[in-house]
């Protein structure tokens, strides 16, 4: 059966668009589906960061039948009219539209033919943080040409991903004889020195003390990781907090020594899949190790309950690395509506 390459497109500017119940089915059939793919992460973050911005929800059908969503927001930045992914660049580590792989390229080429003839006012399609094997950067970049646009395509950034094995002693194998050796000796080492230490997870009765404390000892760490946890930022982790913990997606982790928070993560758990979103740790307790430690035992229970992934999202840390994950690109792509781009 041969398919038309032209889709129907139809935009919402309303937020009853992220109560679409044809979101999860696309989701479904997308292998590249995320957390930051689902309509909760999106409406999150729109309930937050979305004031001054205006809200571009693209659903895209053929025959009738739904076959993405793209969702855009418009913004003002430094006098330009500039279009992104909702979600952001900073707070979302993996944006793009839903759909599934075979739609991407149709889903491309709807896109840009929009570009070509909305009425609504741009200069700039600014799509970050694509990641590679989806493939979707390449195809908008290859559509953005033939159309005529003027574009730029970059690698930004990376993310860290570990596959996962069947078990422990599997992936302790995998693992370089050297950051084996390393991990075990700080493992040993903890057990040691920090007989009482006890790894636990946040429930709905401790979230609320538990929130505090992750707050705190973000705000504590050096350099750019301790102003990171800005008022505004504080809010939107409570927000998704509150939002994924009675769905059960939502792993705020600590590793406590002495009956004390040491370190902890703030993470998602979904469809086999762990996201570790971000971590602190307190620096009194450095010569532990306790983030390295936290996170190892993480991945001990990922792999316990079967999960196929542990996502450690961007960010160069060296620790990722060391326990293991491997690099996935990610894409930026600019499209600009005049020639005379900036």
């Amino acid at each position: 059966m041969v398919r038309s390459m032209t889709l129907e497109v139809d935009v919402r500017c309303d937020e009853s668009c992220f109560d679409l119940p044809q979101w999860w089915e696309l989701l479904g059939r997308d292998p590249n589906g995320h957390v930051f793919s689902t309509p909760e992460w999106h409406k999150v973050w729109w309930d937050e960061f979305g004031h001054g911005k205006e809200l571009f929800l693209l659903t895209m059908s053929r025959d009738d039948v739904f076959v993405a969503i793209v969702p855009l927001y418009r913004a003002s930045i430094v006098g330009r009219s500039v279009l992104r992914f909702i979600g952001g660049v900073d707070l979302t580590d993996y944006l793009g539209p839903i759909c599934s792989k075979d739609d991407r390229e149709e889903v491309a080429d709807a896109l840009v033919r929009w570009l070509r003839t909305t009425d609504l006012g741009w200069d700039e399609f600014d799509a970050h943080n694509m990641p590679v094997p989806s493939g979707f950067a390449e195809f908008l970049v290859d559509r953005a040409d033939r159309h005529g646009f003027e574009f730029v395509l970059d690698q930004e950034e990376t993310s860290a991903v570990l596959p996962l094995v069947a078990d422990w002693d599997g992936y302790l194998a995998s693992l370089g004889s050297k950051e084996r050796h390393e991990l075990k000796r700080k493992r040993r080492k903890l057990d040691r020195d920090h007989p009482d230490a006890s790894f636990r997870t946040a429930t709905e009765q401790t979230l609320e003390a538990d929130l505090r404390s992750f707050v705190g000892m973000h705000r504590g760490a050096e350099g750019m990781k301790g102003h990171f946890m800005s008022p505004e930022i504080a809010t939107f982790f409570d927000r998704v907090a509150r939002a994924f913990m009675p769905l059960g997606w939502l792993r705020l982790d600590f590793l406590e020594i002495g009956g004390r928070p040491a370190a902890s993560t703030f993470g998602f758990e979904l469809e086999k899949r762990f996201y570790l979103y971000n971590s602190a740790y307190e620096p009194e307790a450095r010569s532990s190790s306790p983030g390295l430690m936290l996170v190892g035992e993480l991945v001990n229970e990922a792999i316990e309950r079967g999960f196929e992934r542990f996502d450690f999202l961007r960010g160069p840390e060296r620790y990722k690395y060391q326990l293991g994950a491997q690099d996935l690109p990610l894409n930026n792509v600019r499209i600009f509506k005049s020639k005379h781009r900036p």
